[in-house]
């Protein structure tokens, strides 16, 4: 059986050229916009995804923060809770320590009633300062508006002026903050007319 084909010589067969410009121009410029289209989508979208990226990213460092700066503040807030209660049982600590200081002024009467009152005293400084609450040395310490509350002025030559040279009342730390300034006297040169009496 024959084949239309196998007849068929080199000089039959018609050679058809490539498509002319305007033909191709036609088929090809749709595809060069289509590929320009979708490339400027893709620009944009990929422009969109990293703003989206950078937004996410403020988010998750702002929220970061706030969570860091939560747990912060509740830890202080735990640590600093009772600094109301402390304060207030500072007045108790102070009366103690002045029942103490009568007691021993008094002398030797009730000295039974003494001891107990010092233990008394003992075991309140002891629980305080297992909760933080600590007494600080002011006697003989340059004066310290931080620390210190300065009630009187005291003209010595004993001292180097703006020393503490009385305290009428302990200061405390709670932790690492003052929790109640000392109540003091500091140190002042004496008047200019005493040092010469002194003098002589």
């Amino acid at each position: 059986m024959m084949n239309d084909f196998d007849n068929v010589n080199d000089e039959d067969v018609e050679v058809i050229p490539p498509e002319s410009e305007k033909v191709s121009g036609m088929k090809t410029r749709p595809a060069e916009e289509t590929v320009e289209k979708l490339s400027l989508a893709l620009e944009q979208k990929a422009k969109e995804a990293a703003a989206a990226n950078d937004k996410y990213l403020r988010t998750y460092a702002d929220f970061e923060n706030y969570r860091k700066r939560i747990q912060r503040d509740l830890a202080d807030f735990r640590k600093y809770a009772n600094e109301q209660l402390a304060l207030e049982l500072l007045s108790v600590v102070d009366h103690l320590g002045l029942a103490l200081k009568h007691a021993s002024e008094a002398g030797e009467t009730n000295e039974g009633l003494k001891e107990g009152v010092e233990l008394v005293y003992k075991q309140f400084r002891d629980i305080l300062e297992k909760f933080g609450v600590k007494a600080f040395k002011a006697e003989g310490e340059p004066f310290d508006p931080a620390k210190h509350d300065a009630v009187m002025q005291v003209p010595t030559a004993d001292a180097p002026p703006n020393t503490v040279v009385q305290v009428f009342q302990d200061g405390y730390f709670y932790y690492d903050k003052v929790l109640r300034h000392a109540k003091v006297g500091v140190a002042t040169n004496p008047p200019a007319k005493d040092m010469a009496e002194g003098c002589e």
